[in-house]
Order: C-alpha cells, then sequence, then structure tokens
C-alpha cells in the first residue's frame, strides 16, 4: 500500500510545551477506554537523550527537537479527532484547519528522524560554550563587557562569566543568548 492510498498518515498534534509526554499518555489511555488502539499506529515524540557533565557528575536528559509538538500516525476519523481535541493540555491540530488538519509526508517526518539519529542536540550541546572561552555580553546592563567563561551549567543553559568591573573581577550569571563568542 503507497503512502497516498494507506489510511494511516502522520499528523501533528500542539500540546503545552513539557508536557508531551503526559498527553501521550493520556492519549493512549483514551484510546484504550475508546476501545479505538487500532486507529492510532505510532505516537512520535522528537526527542533525544542528551548527557551532560558538571564536575564530576554526569547526568542523561531527554531534550525534545521541537518542545509543544507530537507527531501521530494514525487513521484519522473524526471520533478519533474529537477524543485528541479533548485530551488535557492539548491546544490542537497543527496545519490545515481545526477540523480538517493537514497531514506531514513520510519525506518530512524522515528528515526529523534523520536530525535525531545524527545526534544533532548532543552535538549542540557539547560544542557551544566551555571554561576560558572569552565571551561578550550583549544584553542586559553589562552590555558590551567582555569576560572569561568560569562555569557552565549546560542543564539550565546558564554560563557564569568573571568580567571586570572597576579593577575588579566580578562574577556574573548569564543565560545563553546573553553572550557570544569573542573570536
Amino acid at each position: 500500500m503507497t503512502e497516498a492510498s494507506s489510511p494511516y498518515k502522520w499528523y501533528i498534534i500542539q500540546a503545552y510545551a513539557g508536557y508531551e509526554e503526559k498527553v501521550k499518555l493520556l492519549l493512549n489511555e483514551q484510546l484504550k477506554i475508546n476501545k479505538m488502539e487500532e486507529l492510532v499506529q505510532e505516537i512520535f515524540i522528537p526527542s533525544e537523550e542528551v548527557t551532560t557533565k558538571k564536575g564530576e557528575k554526569v547526568r542523561k536528559t531527554k531534550v525534545t527537537y521541537f518542545p509543544g509538538y507530537i507527531l501521530i500516525k494514525m487513521n484519522l476519523t473524526q471520533d478519533l479527532w474529537h477524543i485528541i481535541r479533548n485530551v488535557p493540555k492539548v491546544s490542537g491540530f497543527v496545519g490545515g484547519e481545526q477540523t480538517n488538519p493537514k497531514s506531514v509526508s513520510e519525506k518530512e517526518l524522515e528528515s526529523i528522524r534523520g536530525q535525531i539519529s545524527s545526534g544533532l542536540k548532543q552535538q549542540e550541546i557539547d560544542s557551544t560554550f566551555t571554561i576560558g572561552q572569552t565571551v561578550a555580553v550583549i544584553d542586559g546592563p553589562f552590555a558590551e563587557f567582555n569576560g572569561v567563561i568560569d562555569q557552565v551549567d549546560k542543564e539550565h543553559n546558564k554560563l557564569t562569566v568573571l568580567v571586570s568591573i572597576f579593577g575588579r573581577s566580578t562574577p556574573l550569571e548569564l543565560s545563553f543568548e546573553k553572550v557570544r563568542l569573542v573570536d
């Protein structure tokens, strides 16, 4: 059966960011209660397990690629549409109209899966900032100050940067987006 003739197509639903796993669980429960499990082939949350290191502690966390979005391969019927729309923390469908959502192509889905298998987020986290690098503060009251990275907190996307204020080395805690690397 070809992609065009199959009743199962990929759709994107929007959920509250951070509640993707909870929505998946609630959706599976509703499918069982309503005996509609056969209408859904797969529920996919684009995410990757990322390893971060803070001092000697190594920690694994799950990083979601598209917070608030869940992909579902299903045979979308009117009843299934109502069940999905009534799951707590679901805002609706992405693409098309809310009552007639547009499906996502297999090609687009394979592109997303390819990013995950290449470990894109892990590379992003590993290569961002390291201790000893010089950065320029680009936002806030210390904009235009340069400093040296003293600590990196990848889990919270924060840096401790030592800047010289009135001849003294002063630590500033800044988020990653408030600094840029200086060549």
